[in-house]
């Protein structure tokens, strides 16, 4: 009788917490990359075709091309050979540049061989081309001069020729700039840097704000400015939509195929990365396999928090930096990042190693041979 009541003790030690935040990252990248492949292979393919993208595309490639083309007939932006119509940022640096000759140099022609249009060229003043020549609106522009020169006054006001001037001190340390021969100091270099970040830039963007308003529009172009505005930007709205909708619709999938089929399939509700790992997911209170309807808790719960990459699923199709103006895929994982975090913190502070998720589904991860130890305790074959 003694031999048959004595019962057999057995330690259970629950998974550590370091091998249970290897679990979490070997679920979260596996099912990352699945969305990926998923995303580029399949959803967003079908979209483009489903949605005429090429079509879209085509348009937005020629309304651009066309906005340049304002941008360089209107003489608001300036160019020469060694970069491309597109190139905006090298084009609004080099605009500046010719900009500041007009106002240092005293002749026409450029002292620089490689750069012939520097110079007291009239085209060189694109900001006073653009509301004298075009708007034809002289108190826009000096209300837009003056209150980007209060700073620091490098400029003053000839009421003779009605028209700006460079002090003559700032001049004289510019003029080694456009000159081959010299290099420019260091006085010269941060009035160069003040004059294009305080002056210049902000100028051309409130003129370029302002094109929204007042329009251009040139014989033999299909689009007028606002037009080609109209349609970049409609199609742009059309492709963030197309790529945020394929993200979710990827990372759903992934996560139907990760997450709820191939758990609820097999019999110890196991992820891949589990099955790599061997690792056993069981009941806190009866160290049996988690039934299906309590697993469902945790399946939820992982579609929400494995949204954290879902901001990278298009990266192979847009730019790293359009990524963040999807707006409904940053918030969605930003979320995820916070719910991580809470997971994260719950599991450090709790003694069975036990995650938020674990707790709200009342599951208890163990390594394969300690659920094997419970098994022979209990009397099964192993």
């Amino acid at each position: 009788m003694e031999e048959e009541n004595k019962q057999e003790i057995v330690d259970i030690h629950p998974l550590k917490k370091s091998r249970r935040i290897l679990v979490f990252l070997a679920d979260f990248f596996i099912n990352l990359i699945l969305s990926y492949l998923i995303f580029n292979i399949m959803v967003a393919p079908i979209g483009k075709e489903l949605t005429n993208f090429e079509k879209k595309n085509n348009q937005h490639i020629e309304a651009t091309e066309e906005m340049y083309h304002h941008y360089y007939k209107s003489k608001i932006f300036l160019k020469d050979d060694s970069f491309e119509e597109y190139e905006a940022k090298v084009a609004v640096e080099y605009t500046y540049r010719c900009f500041l000759s007009y106002y240092v140099l005293d002749d026409e022609e450029s002292i620089d061989p490689e750069h012939p249009q520097y110079g007291h060229k009239a085209e060189n003043d694109t900001i006073y081309h653009y509301y004298i020549d075009i708007r034809e609106d002289f108190t826009t522009y000096y209300n837009h001069f003056t209150r980007y020169n209060e700073k620091y006054s490098y400029f003053i006001f000839d009421e003779g020729i009605k028209r700006f001037e460079l002090k003559e001190e700032v001049k004289n340390e510019l003029y080694s700039y456009f000159d081959p021969k010299d290099e420019i100091g260091d006085l010269g270099q941060k009035y160069y840097d003040r004059l294009s970040e305080d002056l210049f830039n902000p100028l051309m963007a409130t003129l370029l704000d302002e094109l929204d308003t007042y329009d251009l529009h040139y014989e033999n172009e299909l689009y007028s400015y606002i037009e080609c505005r109209k349609i970049i930007k409609n199609v742009e709205e059309y492709h963030a939509r197309l790529m945020t909708i394929s993200a979710f619709l990827s990372h759903s999938i992934a996560w139907a195929i990760y997450f709820l089929v191939s758990p609820l399939i097999n019999k110890g509700r196991k992820t891949w990365a589990m099955m790599i790992m061997k690792i056993e997911r069981v009941n806190f209170y009866s160290l049996n396999i988690t039934k299906r309807p309590m697993y469902l808790i945790f399946a939820i719960y992982s579609f929400f928090i494995s949204m954290m990459g879902i901001l990278f699923l298009p990266s192979m199709l847009v730019n790293f930096n359009s990524l963040f103006t999807y707006t409904f895929l940053l918030y969605a994982s930003l979320f995820a990042i916070v719910l991580a975090l809470g997971d994260l913190i719950f599991l450090l502070f709790n003694q069975y190693n036990r995650s938020l998720v674990d707790f709200l589904s009342n599951d208890l991860y163990l390594s394969e041979d300690e659920l094997n130890e419970i098994y022979r305790a209990r009397g099964y074959y192993i």
